[in-house]
C-alpha cells in the first residue's frame, strides 16, 4: 500500500490485514501463522507526516534455549514520524541526536510505502531472545536432552581445566592456606 502524500488528508484513520507475504521475514527469524493486523491513524502537517498505530500478529519462531518452534504473539504500538529527506548532509559526524529523533525516518519523492514501514515496526518489536516460556530450562550442554521435558544424568561438575585452579581458590580459607 504506498501513501501518496499529496492525496493525504491532515488526519487518517485506517484498519487493515496485511497479507504475510508483503512483510516477508528471513527465514532464520520465523514465519507468520496469521496475518498482520495494523489499526492506525495519520497525521500530516504540512510535509511532516507521522504514523501512530498498533501491530498484531503471530509469529512461529524457534526458542533460543531449547530450539523448539513456538508461537510468538506480537501485539504492540509504534510511532513513527516521517520529514522529507534533507538536501545536503553537512556534518553528520557532528549531529547529536536526542530520544526524540531515534522515532524519525526520511522520505524522498512523494509517496511512502506503507508495507515497509510495517515490516520495519515487526523487526523492532520481535524479541532478541526468543523464549517457548519464561522458565525454559534448555538443553543440556553435555549430552543434549531437553531439560522441560526431563533432567538428565550428565554430571554437573564439568569444569574446564583451564579454570579449575579458580575452582581451587574457593576452598582455600581466607589465611591464605
Amino acid at each position: 500500500m504506498i501513501l501518496h502524500l499529496d492525496q493525504l488528508q491532515q488526519l487518517e484513520e485506517f484498519c487493515i490485514d496485511v497479507k504475510n507475504q508483503l512483510c516477508d521475514l528471513p527465514g532464520d527469524i520465523g514465519k507468520f501463522t496469521v496475518p498482520i493486523h495494523l489499526d492506525a491513524r495519520i497525521r500530516k502537517v504540512e510535509e511532516e507526516m507521522t504514523i501512530e498505530g498498533r501491530i498484531s500478529t503471530h509469529i512461529e519462531m524457534i526458542c533460543s534455549r531449547c530450539l523448539k518452534l513456538h508461537d510468538e504473539c506480537i501485539d504492540d504500538t509504534f510511532g513513527v514520524i516521517y520529514r522529507p529527506q534533507p538536501d545536503t548532509q553537512e556534518n553528520v559526524n557532528e549531529i547529536e541526536l536526542d530520544e526524540t529523533d531515534l522515532n524519525v525516518s526520511y522520505y524522498e519523492g512523494e509517496s511512502i510505502e506503507l508495507f515497509e514501514v510495517v515490516r520495519e515496526q515487526l523487526l523492532l518489536l520481535l524479541p532478541l531472545k526468543p523464549l517457548c516460556k519464561s522458565d525454559c530450562a534448555g538443553l543440556c550442554p553435555s549430552c543434549g536432552k531437553d531439560l522441560n521435558e526431563s533432567l538428565c544424568d550428565c554430571s554437573k561438575d564439568n569444569i574446564d581445566p583451564r579454570l579449575a585452579m579458580l575452582g581451587q581458590l574457593l576452598h582455600t580459607d581466607k589465611s591464605g592456606k
